[in-house]
């Protein structure tokens, strides 16, 4: 019910909910009263905050008492110099809840029923109403057990009540929970290394010399070590940019069947994307082949210099092809740089023809077609030769690389697929 009141300013909106919160019912505890309280509010479309909550100690101003507050109660306090953003508006809602002294229970005394805002039609994204219930915090447990991702276990919480309202934030925050309290004491990398021993995983790590901080962790599980050596042929790494909260690279290798199927062949975390970092893991993944003189005919990486250097150290007889799809990705966008764009599509084109010559001649003969389109854009022709053709020809153009046994293999699209399950 919207009615004027002196509490409220000038065209400000007044609502009065003293009706709803108004009862005669008694209590047995304090967190029925609470319980009781916050229910009613939901109900109502209002959001209950407990402002204060005394216990009786013996004390002088020491009482029972539980004081609700409307959650946009208050002024929003900031001491930074920067202004912030507040939901709160000065509610003067107010409602005290104390033993009566018959001994019959806890009361509700509303002290004040008005909002001076607007009531929202539903709480939808409240992070109060969207808390989940006990029953839903189990649903979030047995789901993430399954490794069910968050987004599908909202699907499903929304799937069981379509009146929920809780938002995918408060899984993240729940899962978080929940790991923590599988971990215990434990900190997350002695709770990593824990489960890698616990699965029998193959694996070495190492720290600084100075102290007990963990530099790189690298680790195989058993039957990946025994699709390696049955399949080592093309093996396909790279690295994540830091998706973690330590901000460190990880780093996968993933490896393909006789069938084209992909296996998941290491992982490693590392202290950073450098050569000698680089070279630590790759001489670990060397050690997984029982065959010393076993090694892998391709590698298949991105333009990562530190990482090409470290596999010409380790694998010297291995042949480091590099992804198409990122390189074509980059000469696009240094083509919409460059070149106009009338002539945009006839330069991409010629450009793909470059990269499938099929032979040295061919590629000659496509690469002079390339130079005459590029006459009025030098730019775009001096990136493509010095970043990509005269340096790293022999490493993505077809020219080369069918020359390699890769298995069709061009792009490091199957290292994507298996980071994504893995995630």
């Amino acid at each position: 019910m919207e009615v004027p009141l002196q509490i409220c300013r000038k065209n400000e909106t007044a609502i009065d909910t003293t009706d709803v919160f108004t009862t005669s019912q008694r209590f047995v505890t304090r967190e029925e009263v609470i319980r009781w309280v916050k229910e009613t509010g939901i109900n109502n479309k209002v959001t209950v905050i407990i402002a204060r909550s005394d216990t009786e100690t013996g004390k002088r101003g020491r009482s029972n008492k539980v004081i609700f507050a409307c959650d946009k109660g208050g002024k929003y306090k900031d001491k930074s110099e920067t202004q912030s953003a507040t939901k709160r508006c000065g509610c003067p809602f107010k409602i005290r809840s104390t033993p009566a002294k018959d001994g019959s229970g806890w009361k509700v005394d509303v002290k004040c029923g008005v909002h001076n805002h607007g009531l929202p039609d539903r709480l939808e994204g409240h992070s109060f109403v969207g808390r989940l219930t006990t029953d839903e915090k189990q649903h979030v447990a047995d789901l993430t057990k399954r490794h069910v991702p968050p987004r599908h276990i909202l699907t499903s919480l929304q799937e069981r009540d379509p009146e929920n309202v809780t938002r995918i934030t408060q899984i993240y925050k729940h899962k978080s929970v929940i790991e923590a309290e599988i971990r215990g004491p434990r900190s997350e990398i002695q709770h990593l290394l824990k489960l890698i021993e616990e699965a029998n995983y193959v694996y070495w790590s190492r720290k600084r010399d100075d102290c007990e901080v963990v530099r790189d962790i690298f680790w195989a599980h058993p039957d990946s070590v025994k699709l390696l050596n049955l399949f080592p042929t093309v093996l396909i790494m790279d690295a994540t940019y830091k998706t973690n909260k330590y901000r460190q690279p990880l780093f996968e290798i993933v490896g393909m069947t006789s069938t084209e199927l992909t296996f998941a062949v290491a992982f490693a975390y590392m202290e950073c994307e450098q050569t000698e970092s680089y070279i630590w893991v790759l001489d670990k993944l060397k050690q997984l082949f029982v065959k010393k003189d076993v090694v892998p005919q391709v590698i298949l990486t991105d333009r990562d210099l530190a990482l090409m250097k470290a596999v010409e150290v380790v694998f010297p007889t291995t042949h480091n092809l590099l992804c198409r799809f990122h390189i074509n990705q980059n000469v696009g966008m240094k083509c919409k740089e460059y070149v106009m764009k009338d002539m945009r599509e006839t330069i991409g084109t010629l450009w793909k023809d470059v990269v499938w010559a099929s032979n040295e001649v061919e590629y000659g003969v496509r690469l002079q077609y390339l130079e005459q389109a590029c006459f009025a854009c030098t730019n775009f022709l001096d990136y493509v030769k010095n970043t990509w053709l005269i340096p790293h020809r022999q490493r993505f153009v077809g020219a080369w690389i069918n020359l390699v046994l890769h298995f069709g293999n061009t792009t490091t699209n199957r290292y994507v697929i298996i980071l994504k399950i893995f995630i």
